[in-house]
């Protein structure tokens, strides 16, 4: 995972006090390391007798490579780099090898033409050993037949025609989102949005893999997840794993007890709460990831589904908010955008008498513009995922080394003006003729292309039109109903510096106003959640079990404050049943006659579709038969 600011701790706080310390013993060791692997790197072969040595620039210390000259923040340093280098760099953290690429030309024949020897991950003591199960999931498994196997499904199941019956869900969710920021500021004065992006971000995947949401930032069950993805980036960071930077420094790994606490997150944390929600997706109404995934008979083994479900939240959550944030603090900075953009909605509105959804998206050119735009602007992650490759590898006559970490300089692929004139200025117009939809630019031509901040090649995300959908949603519900402005105190939040969010780049800490736009025909009967009138049937034979269940449907109807009437006892159906001995006998000896009692109860309950679906899904005791009906 990609965590430039823990280089800086790495270097500053861990690598000069630990070299001081060994003294002299230790410049010799790191210098002979040096040396070595200068030698060792260098390729015999003769196809690689007249390649060109990829630029490496100065500033290279003995052992601790290029740590220091990262500075305190890594992507500035390297976007300088590009520009005094070139589009391809070498630089040498510690005792690692990293390949820079900012040209998308360059990066295309690395990642994509080049992609069945440059679609390996690097190792890294968390996410190979102990996240992954060794290698089970997409994130961090090598290429490979389980690999394929698992992205297949992946791609299958995230496919733009399956992400479509989710479409009414995310809709919903973004119109929640909305309500929540005008609540908050009504409330506060103003809004801190990240906690409300990410319980929008979570609920859509969520829903989408397990069948369920979380009713507000407060529910516990929504803290537990998002704090369980919060502390798996963390455990991914690089300070984490010094030892694969600096070898001298596994003694603090040893003493520090890091891969003790990472047995202990994946065994006492992250596994119970999985196991917890494969079981709970399975019984519950709809369609979901994990019933799909059974369905479509893929014969995963339980690691496999908390991994492979585990990439799929953490990475459906943590960059699709950190997207949402970055676009709408720098939409405050320009209020004349945001004009623009709620003047495109407002039209579409009086002449459809609803909000556009993403089926409509090709009439809201300039929103969609100003999406591509926030992505190039401010990409989420400075570096993506990198890849590595397994062998020395040729490409435009630059060799790649055996073991070299393959990162894309996402900063400076986004800057670059070649491909994007001015590109510091923020202009939605220069994508007002590049509407396709950023799952089909980024599967398609390389000069189609919007942006590059889903990856690339065999790498690529798969969950691209899911997040797309998302943020296009949240823009248009969002701006449909509100303009969003500095906050008097605090000012506009601060576009131009970051904070590291394990594998994204996130905003710093904000505030802002979501100020109320004038209502407008067509947002009444959207804002108002359709109320249905629900009949729960239950059936059993057993009596303690039926009103266990009566009694647990009950409390969560009342812990969602619903109207609730029940439960209703019907008469009791007495089935008499009579069975014919075997052997046959004489007389009335030959039949056994007995008596089956079925009970049943009647529950009825006022709520919009989405929270009925939340309170069946509970786990139902033996013998207990469930019917809802939805008027």
């Amino acid at each position: 995972m990609t965590k430039t600011n823990a280089l800086i701790h790495l270097g500053q706080r861990y690598a000069i006090p630990i070299i001081s310390i060994t003294a002299a013993a230790a410049v010799v060791y790191s210098t002979c390391r040096f040396v070595f692997s200068i030698n060792k790197s260098k390729p015999n072969s003769d196809t690689f007798q007249n390649a060109t040595e990829i630029p490496t620039p100065g500033s290279r210390y003995p052992y601790i490579g290029h740590l220091l000259a990262l500075g305190e923040t890594p992507s500035k340093r390297i976007i300088q780099w590009h520009k005094e280098l070139g589009p391809i760099i070498k630089i040498h953290p510690g005792q690692q090898t990293w390949v820079l690429v900012s040209s998308p030309e360059l990066a295309h024949k690395i990642f994509v033409t080049h992609g069945s020897e440059t679609s390996f991950r690097p190792y890294s003591t968390y996410a190979s050993e102990h996240y992954s199960f060794r290698g089970k999931g997409i994130g961090f498994a090598q290429p490979g037949p389980s690999y394929n196997k698992n992205r297949s499904a992946v791609i299958s199941i995230l496919a733009p025609k399956q992400i479509e019956t989710y479409m009414e869900s995310i809709g919903n969710e973004s119109v929640e989102l909305a309500h929540r920021l005008l609540r908050a500021t009504e409330e506060d004065g103003s809004v801190d949005p990240m906690q409300h992006f990410m319980l929008q971000a979570l609920n859509v995947i969520h829903k989408v893999s397990f069948g369920d949401r979380f009713e507000a930032i407060e529910d516990p069950k929504f803290h537990e997840l998002s704090s369980l993805i919060e502390e798996t980036m963390t455990l991914g960071g690089f300070e984490n794993d010094l030892a694969s930077f600096l070898p001298i420094l596994s003694i603090v790994d040893f003493f520090g007890g890091s891969q003790v606490k990472m047995k202990h997150f994946i065994k006492k944390k992250r596994d119970p709460v999985f196991k917890r929600l494969l079981k709970e997706a399975m019984s519950r109404e709809g369609p979901n990831v994990v019933k799909s995934l059974e369905e479509q008979k893929y014969e995963f083994t339980e690691e496999d589904k908390i991994v492979l479900m585990c990439d799929i939240i953490a990475g459906g959550t943590d960059t699709t908010a950190t997207s949402l944030s970055w676009n709408f603090a720098i939409l405050s900075h320009h209020p004349d955008v945001q004009q623009k953009a709620a003047e495109e909605i407002d039209s579409f509105i009086r002449a459809h008498g609803r909000v556009p959804g993403f089926q409509d998206r090709l009439e809201m050119p300039y929103c969609i513009a100003i999406i591509k735009e926030s992505m190039r602007y401010r990409p989420i992650s400075p570096f993506g995922i990198p890849h590595s490759v397994q062998q020395d590898v040729l490409i435009d006559n630059f060799i790649i080394p055996k073991g070299a970490m393959l990162i894309s300089s996402m900063d400076s692929m986004h800057k670059s003006a070649e491909n994007y004139p001015n590109p510091e200025t923020y202009s939605p117009e220069r994508f007002m003729n590049n509407l396709k939809t950023m799952h089909a630019a980024a599967n398609g031509k390389l000069e189609e292309r919007d942006h590059y901040a889903f990856g690339w090649g065999r790498r690529l995300c798969p969950g691209i039109y899911l997040a797309e959908a998302q943020i296009f949603n949240t823009v248009i519900q969002v701006l449909a109903r509100c303009s969003v402005e500095a906050d008097d105190e605090l000012g506009l939040p601060n576009i131009h510096e970051s904070r590291s969010g394990g594998v994204t780049s996130m905003p710093l800490p904000m505030s802002y106003v979501a100020k109320n736009s004038t209502q407008k025909p067509g947002l009444e009967e959207q804002d108002q959640p359709k109320i249905h009138r629900i009949r729960i049937t239950l059936t059993s034979r057993n009596v303690k079990n039926l009103e266990k269940v009566s009694s647990d449907l009950i409390q969560r109807a009342k812990d969602k404050q619903l109207k609730v009437k029940g439960p209703v006892r019907l008469p009791t159906k007495v089935l008499r049943i009579t069975t014919r001995k075997s052997p046959c006998g004489n007389g009335s000896e030959t039949f056994d006659r007995f008596e089956m009692r079925i009970h049943k109860r009647l529950i009825d309950l006022h709520s919009p579709s989405e929270i009925v679906k939340q309170i069946t899904s509970i786990s139902i005791e033996p013998g207990v038969e469930v019917e809802v009906t939805i008027a």
